[in-house]
């Protein structure tokens, strides 16, 4: 169990540094998804079984671009005081890591000790599980550690594909942000898909982002504390691309009649 954590946590600092990298780089997050390779929607909608792969742990990521809390509270002091707070923020960018790494615990850590239900990868990806079997498929979810790996060739370390079954794998980022050193707090959530086939060969791939401007808090405090509005947020983010998720991949289309009674099965680790 303890090497089990030390993976997970190993994980969290790699997607940590991504996100750090990608804020560093571009400022802030965006709506507008990276070119992907396109989905081969005759073979998606000819699948009948799909074992849907999903990071179970929620990583409450919250990253900033520009420093300490204080800086969006300056600005109302006046320019002085924001050109001060500023200067110490980009001074500050060089601990950027390490403060999304305290500051991720420290909100994932609050929501849990909240009794805020935590489980939203876990709500997401059973929604579109219905949503599959809906369509009159057969669906056995199994949650696991997040997929490593860049979108086109993700995988799931140490878990073996279902016989018989293609394999959907989720990706789930639920994450606050603020773009720079003024900026408050908002919600980012996004989802990256990758269907393979029977044997193993990709189907198709695709990136869903949810279209959030709220809530958002001035200071990190503010997120801090508001425990069940800011996973409020996250979810209406997740329950917002559950269906652009199926028909990204599979296409719009109407429920079929199951060839077999559509059962879920639900396989995993033990996190307890």
């Amino acid at each position: 169990m303890n090497m089990l954590r030390a993976d997970a946590d190993v994980r969290l600092k790699a997607l940590i540094f991504l996100l750090v990298a990608a804020a560093l780089l571009s400022g802030c997050a965006t709506n507008t998804a990276a070119p992907v390779a396109p989905t081969r929607h005759d073979v998606a909608r000819s699948i009948e079984k799909v074992e849907l792969i999903y990071n179970q742990e929620d990583q409450l990521i919250v990253t900033d671009g520009g420093g300490s809390g204080l800086t969006g509270f300056a600005g109302f002091l006046g320019p002085l005081a924001a050109l001060v707070a500023i200067s110490v923020d980009t001074n500050s960018r060089l601990t950027m890591a390490a403060r999304t790494d305290q500051r991720s615990k420290e909100f994932t850590a609050a929501v849990k000790n909240s009794g805020v239900t935590m489980g939203l990868n876990r709500q997401f990806a059973e929604r579109l599980a219905a949503r599959l079997r809906d369509s009159g498929r057969e669906v056995k979810l199994t949650p696991f550690f997040r997929a490593t790996g860049e979108h086109a060739q993700m995988q799931v370390q140490e878990l073996q594909p279902t016989p018989g079954y293609s394999t959907l794998i989720l990706r789930i980022t639920t994450s606050y942000g603020a773009a720079d050193a003024t900026s408050s707090f908002k919600p980012y959530v996004w989802v990256e898909q990758l269907l393979r086939d029977e044997k193993q060969s990709v189907v198709g791939q695709t990136l869903q982002v949810a279209d959030l401007s709220e809530p958002t808090y001035l200071l990190y405090d503010g997120l801090l504390k508001d425990t069940a509005g800011a996973r409020e947020g996250l979810k209406r983010g997740l329950d917002q691309i559950v269906q652009p998720a199926y028909v990204s991949l599979f296409g719009e289309d109407e429920p079929r009649k199951a060839s077999a009674a559509a059962v879920t099965q639900t396989a995993g680790i033990d996190t307890k």
